[in-house]
């Protein structure tokens, strides 16, 4: 019924991130105490968990719907798993953030259970360090509550299959087709004008089902944002909306392109070789989204005095989500890692990449306006 445990290999260039486990698995959005459990795909690798309505890999499903990705989280090297065999509730712990941060799922059969168990801890085992997922916006919420019995909380379960959010292209990222600005572009200038002197803004993690309850809001004709909404809730929004892009907003030929740039050392060279690289390999699109990310960090990051969000800590929060492709293994990167041998040359991969995409994020703020002059 359950897929295999699938062997950890580095991912190569152009392939996706290894899957340790995938198969059905039963979340609650009301805690382990709501009767009502829903069955959900589950795909698990050593970055994240996110699941689906349906197996993303069936046929595709009648009048061509999309099987959109629900929800998910981040994973690090702190979690940890628990199992209750009695009730086959697994529950991943993270002793993260201030509360730390719970999920629970549930197995359809103890054999289930302990493979589940099984490939989370090895997942984990090979996750990226806690202190390399600053920010982390899992799309679960956390239940401050009780940790141990916390549950998975449902990512727009009811959302309409075509999103007027979620899943644009590139191209479509910033102005709606007639040309108006979209959600992305509006929350981004809400965040220039309301979010300067918020702190932790991009850090702090909102409550879930209040950015799911925006986004909808948006999609049923709230399209405007207003002064007294919360910060971090549109935060999160555009968060999820670059998440959530079909492709990365730098490709991964780009992303080697400010790699290279980046390893020059001389100052003034690697700033010039970081600015060609963005004006004669990033498609237009592309180099559009990317120079309006960085403004609206930018701006964030020139305010730190009261936001506490420097360069480098608005970086560690989004360049996993602008440079996927390096964090996915996808850039070569010069190392000395023998990957053929314990876990630990993995994960020291890991962080090497994770350490060069937040300097390169962090370059591209410090130097904005020579970069893009």
């Amino acid at each position: 019924m359950s897929a295999s445990l699938a062997p950890f290999e580095r991912p190569r260039p152009g392939a996706s991130n290894t899957v340790f486990k995938s198969g059905p698995l039963f979340i609650s959005s009301k805690g382990i105490g709501w009767k009502s459990w829903k069955k959900r795909w589950f795909i698990l690798t050593r970055t994240s968990l996110v699941f689906f309505k349906n197996d993303p890999s069936a046929l595709p499903q009648r009048g061509g719907e999309v099987n959109l990705t629900l929800g998910g989280i981040d994973l690090n090297n702190s979690g940890s798993v628990v199992v209750r065999e009695d009730k086959k509730l697994l529950t991943v712990l993270f002793p993260d953030g201030r509360d730390g941060r719970a999920f629970t799922l549930k197995a359809e059969t103890s054999e289930d259970l302990y493979e589940w168990k099984t490939a989370l801890e090895l997942a984990l085992a090979q996750a990226p360090s806690a202190a390399l997922v600053m920010g982390h916006n899992g799309i679960f919420r956390n239940d401050t509550n009780d940790t141990i019995e916390g549950s998975f909380h449902q990512w727009r379960d009811k959302r309409p299959v075509k999103s007027l959010v979620v899943g644009r292209p590139i191209l479509l990222a910033l102005e709606d087709i007639d040309g108006g600005p979209s959600f992305l572009e509006k929350a981004l200038r809400f965040l220039e004008k309301f979010g300067t002197k918020v702190e932790g803004i991009l850090r702090q993690a909102a409550d879930v089902e209040e950015v799911d309850r925006r986004v909808q809001e948006y999609e049923q004709g709230k399209t405007e944002f207003s002064a007294d909404e919360d910060a971090h809730v549109i935060g999160d929004c555009v968060k999820h909306v670059l998440r959530e892009l079909p492709s990365s907003p730098v490709p991964a030929s780009c992303c080697t392109a400010l790699l290279e740039a980046y390893k020059i050392d001389r100052k003034e060279a690697r700033i010039s070789a970081m600015r060609s690289a963005i004006l004669e390999t990033f498609p237009e699109p592309n180099r559009r989204l990317l120079q309006r990310i960085l403004r609206m960090m930018h701006t964030i990051s020139s305010h730190a005095h009261e936001n506490r969000m420097t360069p480098s800590a608005v970086a560690a929060c989004m360049a996993p989500l602008l440079l996927r492709p390096l964090l996915a293994g996808e850039c070569e990167l010069e190392d000395d890692f023998d990957m053929n041998g314990d876990n630990s040359a993995q994960l020291l991969a890991a962080a090497n990449a994770a350490n060069n995409a937040q300097a390169i994020i962090a370059t591209l703020l410090e130097e904005y306006e020579n970069i893009f002059d």
